[in-house]
């Protein structure tokens, strides 16, 4: 018995025997320590991308919410907000850190700060960060109902980081970026209500117009494009692409208005998000840097947000 005692028993500064903290004796400090890292880690890797992806996921959500017949209950609203939020997390992050994997010399120039090219991660850790999100992101897929989009979204994910589709820019921005948001639409609606054709075409409508003018976001990156030998629009169309992204810009909403996008009660969003895209042509055909590029992109981002967020204000 006194073995016992004095195995769990260590001297004090003043000589003392004294019970271990129940906390330390758990190793609980190490357990909050790797959690805080953990939420660190998660930060770095996608906080640029919160806007093209778990903002607009769970606003799409709720579109779908208000779209039902009946009223839904606070419990199914609560438990489909819950589960848009836990998917369009695992759906960005499993991204970013395979995007990341295969970027981290480019972002050592164009964005140092990333895990990776700081090391606040490992490449070791990074791959088993990305098996665990993907598999867990497949699994919650299958479970509610949106598995096609789920395994559509991983396949494109694979195929852009580690099989050469961010090389060129069809592929990266007119394939990825455009397939990507329908996934995000069609699984956004798919986790509180049934898909229908209405909503798919308004989903292919908007991805398709958002794939078309994705490469501004590889204006702030050329630099580091350059390094990872890949075929952006700007790369490619050099001094002119400036003017010419600045008239698909100015193109995008007419081809909305023709085609559809909006019911004549959403004219009024209309007309905002028409003035906001005349707004980021301008940006694109004035920018000097790769800051001012960078909000230039994260603009593109939010009438992206705000597009999604018309059929949630105004169904």
């Amino acid at each position: 018995m006194s073995s016992i005692k004095d195995a769990n028993t260590i001297a004090s500064p003043l000589g003392l025997a004294t019970t271990p903290d129940f906390d330390n004796l758990l190793g609980l400090p190490y357990l909050a320590d790797v959690i805080d890292h953990e939420i660190r880690v998660f930060w770095a890797f996608t906080k640029r991308d919160w806007s093209a992806s778990v903002i607009p996921g769970m606003m799409y959500t709720i579109a779908a919410l208000r779209s039902l017949d009946s009223s839904p209950s606070p419990h199914f609203i609560a438990r489909a907000l819950g589960r848009s939020l836990i998917y369009f997390i695992l759906y960005i992050y499993n991204f970013d850190i395979a995007n990341q994997i295969n970027g981290v010399a480019e972002d050592r120039i164009n964005k140092p700060d990333r895990p990776l090219a700081s090391g606040l991660a490992s490449m070791k850790g990074a791959y088993i960060r990305w098996y665990a999100t993907t598999v867990l992101h497949l699994v919650l897929g299958a479970m509610w109902g949106v598995l096609p989009w789920t395994a559509l979204w991983v396949f494109i994910t694979v195929y852009t980081s580690f099989y050469g589709g961010d090389k060129h820019w069809t592929t990266k921005n007119l394939l990825f970026m455009s397939t990507g948001s329908l996934c995000l639409l069609q699984a956004a609606w798919g986790l509180a209500a049934p898909i229908s054709g209405h909503q798919t075409r308004w989903g292919v409508l908007l991805s398709s117009v958002f794939g078309l003018v994705a490469s501004i976001q590889d204006m702030r990156d050329v630099e580091g494009d350059k390094v990872a030998g890949r075929r952006t629009l700007p790369i490619v169309l050099g001094t002119h692409f400036r003017w010419i992204m600045t008239l698909l810009v100015c193109i995008a909403p007419v081809i909305c208005w023709q085609a559809g996008f909006l019911h004549y009660s959403q004219r009024y969003c209309g007309a905002v998000l028409t003035m906001a895209m005349f707004y980021m042509a301008l940006r694109v055909m004035t920018g000097k840097s790769s800051r001012y590029d960078h909000k230039t992109y994260m603009i593109l981002t939010y009438i992206y947000c705000g597009c999604v967020a018309v059929p949630m204000l105004v169904p």
